[in-house]
């Protein structure tokens, strides 16, 4: 009997071994099988850099200008813009609605237009009120750049009357044509009562006209007529083009306009060296005083300087460099905080004064992830050039070993340790007039409580980027970025 107990406790106490290795074994092959846990991502600030000193635009003394640049995004105009008289400025209206409906190709001359006693009529209205005005005879046969010639050069207002009724079929219905065209555009201020500008009721904004201006000027027939210094009309001969300065200084166009009501007027484009590059400037200034024999002079003389204070004004940007730290990846399994770099620089062209808004968007990996995996995406508006670019790791997570697979503690859920998903990092500067950054730095407080939470970033906890300004402080940006790598690995 006592043998028998004996063996009964010796294979119970077998048993319970076998049970208890089978549960070590088990466990054991959970902790290697088990998913691993989600590394966590945190956004990283930086501090800014400083851009020199420079100058902004030097607007002339006029009720109102606007200008662009070629190959950059944006108009920037003087303050106080509203609805003033345009003067003849309104025949690059006229003249772009014709050439819309009656396209040019090459040096195609057109359809042929036959001068009809109403426009004689018209031209000799002019003359009487010593008005702008190419003569014309009852029976005399032009082309369309023949009359677009003579409308944009010596401005003739007759011709414009003509042209209207050429296309539309009377001048009523060619400016109903014309308020159309405006609204199409998104010329908000801007109403027409007739296709020359005569009329002192025809008003607009030098930011609408600008709209106007590069539309007008992307059409290789309009750009070629406006930068003729003179052309050959069949009865008139030659006319001269008003703006006598055209093909010199850089000048290829666009209309001059004056008038008691509008005053001096001249919508431009001239060609200026901008940050290395030959661009053309694109211009409007209304409503520049002077006596009536100065008052295209005048408005020329203000574009001009406008046009000469663009290069000072547009300057190469670098807002983030190739390599700059946005952020951290916390690896369950690591010590270390691997992080989250732009793949390339954001840079471009961009004007004093002009606000700089960077947001970027990241997503934890879903595990273990490579050197240089992307995780997101990082934007710059205000710039023209390199806008945007990948966000990638700067490292990878490498494997977990055995030992930290057999020892992690098992958490519930999944270990989804706080995964920032999408979140979305925003930073407004403004480059003031002396081209000095001006930002707010809003820092996550030392010791404040992390309020990540899966699935994004409260406004209130993003921490900001604010760019380096300039290539000449190329060297600052990067000390700055050396702070931020230094200060983002504490955690936040």
């Amino acid at each position: 009997m006592r043998r028998s107990g004996l063996r009964r406790s010796t294979l119970l106490s077998a048993g319970m071994v076998l049970v208890a290795l089978a549960a070590v074994g088990g466990l054991i092959g959970y902790q290697v099988t088990r998913p691993l846990p989600v590394p966590s991502l945190a956004a990283a600030w930086l501090t800014s850099a400083r851009q020199p000193g420079g100058t902004g635009f030097t607007w002339p003394a006029a009720r109102e200008s606007a200008v662009a640049v070629s190959g950059l995004d944006g108009t920037w105009a003087s303050a106080g813009q509203h609805a003033v008289p345009i003067a003849s400025v309104t025949k690059i209206m006229t003249a772009y609605l014709v050439l819309h409906d009656h396209p040019l190709a090459g040096d195609d001359e057109g359809p042929s237009i036959t001068v009809t006693p109403a426009d004689v009529a018209d031209w000799e209205a002019d003359v009487a009120a010593n008005d702008s005005n190419a003569k014309v005879a009852a029976g005399e046969v032009i082309t369309e750049r023949q009359a677009l010639e003579a409308l944009m050069l010596p401005s003739a207002d007759n011709i414009a009357m003509l042209l209207a009724r050429w296309d539309a079929g009377s001048v009523s219905a060619f400016v109903t044509k014309m308020k159309a065209q405006a609204t199409a555009l998104g010329m908000t201020g801007t109403t027409y009562t007739d296709p020359s500008g005569l009329a002192a009721s025809t008003v607009s904004t030098a930011r609408d006209q600008l709209i106007l201006v590069r539309k007008a000027m992307a059409i290789p027939a309009f750009a070629g007529i406006v930068a003729m210094p003179s052309a050959q009309i069949p009865v008139a001969g030659t006319v001269a083009n008003f703006n006598h300065r055209v093909g010199t200084d850089g000048i290829v166009g666009v209309k001059t306009g004056s008038d008691t009501a509008a005053q001096g007027c001249w919508a431009f484009a001239i060609q200026r060296v901008v940050a290395g590059k030959q661009r053309v400037i694109y211009g409007v200034v209304l409503g520049v005083a002077a006596s009536f024999a100065e008052l295209i002079p005048q408005a020329v003389d203000a574009a001009v300087a406008l046009a000469d204070s663009v290069p000072s004004v547009v300057r190469p940007l670098t807002v983030l460099p190739a390599g700059t730290v946005v952020g951290h990846i916390k690896v369950p399994w690591s010590k270390g905080l691997v992080p989250v770099v732009t793949a390339r620089a954001l840079s471009g062209l961009t004007v004093s004064g002009t606000h700089i808004s960077v947001s970027t968007s990241m997503t934890a990996p879903a595990s273990a992830f490579a050197a240089g995996q992307q995780v997101g995406s990082i934007s710059a508006a205000g710039i023209t050039g390199t806008s945007s670019a990948a966000l990638v790791t700067g490292a990878g997570s490498g494997s977990p070993t055995l030992s930290w697979r057999l020892t992690r503690l098992l958490l519930a859920g999944g270990e989804q340790l706080g995964q920032v998903g999408a979140g979305d990092l925003r930073e407004v500067l403004q480059l003031g007039a002396a081209g000095e950054a001006v930002g707010q730095d809003r820092r996550v407080r030392p010791g404040a409580p992390d309020r990540r939470q899966q699935g994004g970033l409260r406004d209130r906890d993003r921490d900001v980027i604010v760019p380096a300004l300039d290539a000449e402080v190329a060297g600052e940006a990067a000390a700055a970025t050396d702070r931020v790598e230094g200060r983002a690995g504490r955690p936040q």
